[in-house]
């Protein structure tokens, strides 16, 4: 009989743990950590607690996510709301002015329409679809270039407008600042306020 035959056993006949309870009680296992000898229940109740605390860093996860989107809308309403106080012809400046103060990014470029951008080939389907990502070889120094400063990380918005393909890239110096692995709900929701705005509806 294998392993596997005992643990077939126990499941397709539970009522043989209930009329065997106290010798089941009995039994002594090795703890999972000093390996000193334990009964099944303390066995037991060590399991129950590990799934608690991995419950528990997950709790812990989704709260802080939870903050952090509230905080990013927070920052999006205001950023919606300076855009509008702004008069009409200097609404697109104000934007990009917002995304630096309010976002706290370090650079915010917007290119000219219909412009190549050379910074962006080391990243396949960047002017079709938001995304973000670190700076990878080879583009780091057009990035310093176009930018003044070093760029570790990078997020781009292409904006298809009435005159033309636009692309809008914020960087920062923190290679984990954009990470790749990052959501574009937000990206995409500053491409459709811009594309607005482009468009001579602010």
């Amino acid at each position: 009989m294998t392993p596997d035959d005992v643990l077939r056993y126990l499941r397709d006949h539970p009522e043989f743990l209930e009329a065997h309870a106290a010798a089941i009680a009995e039994l002594r296992i090795p703890h999972p950590e000093s390996g000193r000898a334990i009964s099944i229940n303390e066995r037991q109740l060590l399991t129950l607690r590990e799934r608690c605390r991995v419950l528990e860093a997950q709790l812990g996860t989704w709260v802080e996510t939870g903050r952090a989107n509230d905080q990013r809308g927070e920052r999006m309403h205001q950023l919606v709301l300076r855009v509008m106080a702004a008069p009409r012809t200097a609404r697109v400046d104000a934007l990009l002015d917002g995304l630096r103060g309010t976002f706290d990014i370090p650079w915010v470029y917007l290119s000219v329409a219909n412009a190549d951008q050379p910074a962006l080939l080391d990243h396949p389907g960047a002017t079709t679809a938001a995304g973000c990502g670190p700076v990878v070889d080879g583009q780091a120094a057009r990035l310093s270039e176009l930018a003044g400063q070093t760029i570790g990380s990078l997020a781009w918005i292409p904006v298809d407008s009435g005159s033309g393909q636009r692309l809008l890239l914020l960087g920062s110096a923190d290679p984990t600042r954009f990470a790749a692995q990052a959501g574009t709900q937000y990206l995409e929701r500053v491409g459709d306020l811009l594309r607005v705005l482009l468009d001579g509806d602010g």
